[in-house]
Order: structure tokens, then sequence, then C-alpha cells
């Protein structure tokens, strides 16, 4: 089965059949949207865009999405959860 992607990352298709990214969808349930709002986007906290944990994902304003990918002035740190129960 090939491999769906969607500018060049992970993705699947919907059922009106365009391509969503796995990490869109991951963020838009983490933080209760149907559809991410204009103007924000789903940042890999790691850097790594295969990483599509909860836990790894941050809902931001493009405004500061272009500054961690541009000067690094926004530094932005995650906490996996304990697996502790």
């Amino acid at each position: 089965m090939k491999e769906i992607t969607k500018w060049g990352r992970q993705a699947y298709e919907t059922k009106d059949g365009k391509k969503k990214t796995i990490h869109s969808r991951v963020g838009e349930k983490k933080y209760g949207y149907d559809k991410i709002p204009k103007d924000f986007v789903i940042h890999h906290i790691d850097g790594n865009p295969d990483n599509n944990q909860y836990y790894n994902l941050i809902l931001l304003h493009r405004k500061d999405h272009r500054r961690v990918h541009g000067t690094r002035s926004l530094i932005i740190k995650s906490v996996k959860p304990s697996e502790e129960k």
C-alpha cells in the first residue's frame, strides 16, 4: 500500500477524498477543534515531523511558528507524560 503524504508529511485521505496531515488531525483532537483556526498551525515541538504524539504537538500562531523556525527566538519545550498509573 502506498504511503499517503501531504507536503512531505504523513497524511490520510478524508471521506471527501482530500488529504489531511496526521499531525493536524491529532492537534485538532488535542485542542478540541474540527479544523485548525485560520492563521494557526500545529507545530512539532521536538522538530521531528514523524513524531505525531499529542504531547509533541502545540498550536501556534503562524507568526510564532515562523519565529521558531527562523531565529529560534521562541523556545518551546515539552514534557512527555508519566507512564505511571
